[in-house]
């Protein structure tokens, strides 16, 4: 009987696939083991050791067991280099000063920076990334550079590489406060700022005039493109070009995006490419002569050098350059059909000079793509037929499927960080993408041109203008088309093996003693897949209320057993800002929560109201419950009247009322009692009682003592809590003594900012909580708390 051979992976042909794959388990092996760089640096000196022992001894001897023993030793040590380099970097994450300046917030200094780059926040604010050169507070100062924020309160006009000397204050930077919040610190932090300055006055501006800097240059071709471009497209081509997107509103940004074309948003493999293709056609010549090969890498490592230059180098076209560094000399030397190797060495050396990179959107989704197409297009390519393939319209239907292939690939990635899939995406791919190939080189001789023959450069500028023009159109189109990109949710974690299992089958489907086997694998992670979304989805029996952290307001979100949803206030409102847009719709979607079944406003002020009117256009809300106490106030008119055009039924609700929402639950009014006491909203707040089998949640609003009074007259037999919401934010006027007597909460929750003008909560008030109740927490403390019952025991759960 004929014995079947066991398929092995020819990693020898691939050194560079399992040197990665080693040098990640080691970043992210660092990751988990956060203590320093001292341990991995001596495992790996000595490793470094042993492994010079053994190669002494075993070339003498030439012992199996040594070589054997000594190739496991290499790729340790590959596994340690990795975890050596994570630590060393985060080590040296902070400088001296800026370690000094996080130490005094709130405290005044005065800088002498460089700017980097510039944008318009949502409040129509001027913001800047720039490099502090000179730092002075008092009689210290430094030279020590970093980078910094700094926050303008107008929109002062200065350029990239313009010098600039500010006086402003320390702001400490906003840290996570919210499950599924936008993460600005750490966002800060991959940009490697640290430090946040709220300019107070603009000393001195000097204007950039050295044609050796970068920036100049930057500039110059930015103020061309808004010469030879229309107004709507001058951003488009900014942001393609030379990867300024400050200029792009967040509806453009948007549109691109559903439409499934952010990716020429951002310059990085996509513009590498373009600019690389003609030296592409270029290799079968340059291949003959005797200095060919030499001189293609010279000619391809000097434009990659000034397109890396005029774009700023940034990590994206850094990280696609050295890509295209590597696959293009193994064009140039006949070693194309190991692009996968050599592409994996390029994610090697950029994960050696920076290990972080693993961990940024960027580096996952390029590489992703790249190793998609590799694997996967060679065999949709063999299962084409051939009189297909020799068709005029086989490149622009190659198009189409590499788009899909891509799209389908990067689905979890996708999912993961952004909750949303453009269906459009194909096509859309396969109507613009080809004419980038032409048109994003001639109009950047257009730019070159231009410093030399304005009126040439203006008119080979015109068919990249026209082309921006015609693609906006249909962008903006396609974004507003129902059926274009929908909103979703990773069902499971386990969604990512099972997707890498399933590429891998495809890729290997014309070898026969593997891809079975993989096809096993695939099925029984999709199984898995399932179950884990079964056991999810079946919380029959838990109650989840988070508390969220809006700052000086209100919101809590619950989720009943049966999974239904009751969102208890909004939120804060500010001019640029409210709860619902950062907070709240966040965490909906995270949740993968498209509708509120019900919505109480407890009072019309704009600290509990805040972020309704965005709550409203982002997610369909069955019924909205208010206390019914009229109030002039364009918030409240507004959600009134946007109520009104979106058919959302608004029920002014009274004591004795009840919400019925799920029948696992009670949720019970016991308050407003239907008049008017006197004209503060505060004191007509809706109170509600939450009970869940033995537990019981309390949500009190803003009331004041006055209506505390009426509370307990009418309902003092219902109010005895295990989980109080403490009125009005921990207030003096709030959590009478009285109450506190009769609820005596096991826990109590105070929402409100670290830092408010209202000096909540009051020593009082928190006497008086502390008193009658076993434990206390402060969103401005603890950040967002998540509660959960089983109707018996209440528990909190972590999330950070």
């Amino acid at each position: 009987m004929l014995s079947r051979e066991t398929y092995q992976f020819p990693f020898s042909r691939y050194p560079a696939i399992r040197i990665v794959l080693l040098l990640i388990s080691g970043v992210l092996l660092g990751k988990v083991f956060s203590g320093g760089y001292f341990l991995p640096l001596v495992l790996f000196l000595s490793g470094c050791v042993a492994l010079w022992g053994i190669k002494k001894v075993n070339v003498l001897s030439l012992n199996v067991t040594l070589t054997r023993f000594s190739t496991l030793l290499y790729l340790l040590l590959i596994v340690v280099f990795g975890w050596f380099r994570i630590a060393i970097t985060e080590n040296d994450q902070l400088s001296i000063t800026e370690k000094w300046l996080n130490l005094h917030p709130w405290e005044s200094i005065e800088a002498t920076v460089v700017v980097q780059s510039s944008s318009i926040n949502s409040q129509g604010k001027k913001r800047s990334d720039s490099q502090v050169i000179f730092t002075q507070k008092d009689s210290l100062h430094t030279n020590e550079k970093y980078n910094v924020r700094l926050l303008f309160e107008g929109q002062p006009e200065f350029k990239n590489g313009d010098t600039l000397v500010v006086s402003g204050t320390i702001l400490p930077i906003a840290e996570k406060r919210n499950p599924h919040e936008f993460d600005y610190k750490s966002y800060l932090s991959q940009r490697n700022i640290h430090v946040q300055l709220k300019v107070d006055e603009l000393v001195e501006i000097s204007t950039l005039n050295n044609k050796l800097n970068w920036a100049w240059w930057q500039n110059k071709a930015s103020l061309k493109i808004e010469e030879f471009y229309q107004e709507h497209t001058a951003p488009l081509a900014k942001a393609l070009l030379l990867g300024f997107k400050q200029d792009l509103d967040r509806e453009t940004r948007q549109a691109f995006a559903r439409a499934g074309l952010s990716h020429i948003m951002a310059v990085s493999g996509l513009h590498v490419g373009f600019i690389v293709a003609p030296l592409w056609f270029l290799i079968p010549t340059i291949r003959q002569w005797k200095y060919g090969k030499v001189f293609g890498v010279l000619i391809l490592g000097t434009i990659l050098f000034l397109y890396a230059g005029i774009t700023g180098f940034t990590v994206s076209v850094l990280r696609a350059s050295v890509t295209a560094v590597f696959l293009t000399i193994g064009k140039l030397y006949n070693k194309s059909s190991k692009s996968i190797n050599l592409t994996a060495a390029a994610a090697v050396c950029i994960l050696i000079f920076d290990p972080t990179e693993l961990f940024s959107i960027g580096f996952q989704l390029s590489f992703s793509a790249v190793f998609i197409i590799l694997l996967v297009l060679p065999t949709l390519q063999h299962w084409l037929p051939l009189w297909l393939r020799i068709k005029w319209y086989a490149k622009p239907l190659m198009v189409v499927i590499v788009s899909i292939v891509v799209q389908f690939g990067l689905y979890p990635l996708q999912v993961f960080y952004f909750g949303e899939i453009s269906v459009i995406s194909p096509v859309a791919n396969a109507l613009f993408v080809p004419f980038l190939g032409l048109l994003v080189p001639l109009a950047i001789l257009g730019l070159l041109f231009s410093l030399l023959v304005p009126g040439l450069g203006f008119w080979l500028s015109q068919p990249f203008d026209a082309f921006l023009s015609l693609m906006n159109s249909f962008v903006l189109f396609a974004a507003e088309i129902q059926w274009a990109w929908y909103e979703t949710e990773l069902i499971s974690i386990l969604m990512f093996p099972f997707w890498l299992f399933l590429i891998w089958t495809i890729a290997a489907w014309r070898v026969p003693e593997l891809k079975w086997k993989l096809c096993i694998a695939t099925l029984f992670l999709g199984c898995a897949v399932q179950l884990s979304a079964f056991f999810s989805s079946s919380t029959q029996g838990v109650l989840t209320i988070t508390y969220f952290d809006v700052g000086q307001g209100d919101a809590a979100l619950i989720q009943t057993p049966n999974r239904k949803t009751i969102l208890v206030d909004a939120g804060v409102w500010s001019p640029g800002y409210n709860s619902g847009k950062s907070v709240i719709i966040p965490h909906l979607k995270a949740e993968g929560i498209t509708k509120l079944d019900a919505v109480v406003l407890s009072h019309p002020h704009a600290d509990h109201i805040g972020g309704i009117l965005d709550i409203m256009e982002a997610v369909a809300i069955d019924t909205i419950y208010n206390s019914g106490f009229e109030y002039e106030s364009n918030l409240y008119q507004s959600y009134i009247q946007k109520a009104e055009e979106l058919s959302i039924p608004i029920r002014s609700v009274k004591a004795g009322d009840r919400i019925h929402i799920d029948p696992a639950i009670l949720a019970l009014v016991l308050a407003p009692e239907g008049g008017k006491f006197n004209s503060d909203p505060n004191q007509h707040s809706v109170i509600l009682e939450v009970i869940y089998g033995e537990t019981e949640f309390l949500f009190t609003g803003d009331a004041g003592e006055d209506q505390e009074e009426r509370l307990l007259e009418n309902y003092a037999d219902l109010v005895d809590t295990d989980v109080l919401k403490v009125g009005h934010h921990g207030s003096k006027t709030s959590s009478g003594f009285d109450l506190m007597e009769i609820t005596t909460p096991e826990l109590a929750v105070i929402s409100l900012a670290r830092q408010n003008k209202f000096r909540h909560p009051h020593a009082e008030a928190i006497q008086r909580v502390s008193q009658f109740s076993d434990s206390l927490l402060f969103t401005s403390r603890d950040k967002a708390i998540i509660l959960k019952s089983d109707g018996e025991i209440i528990w909190r759960e972590e999330w950070e």
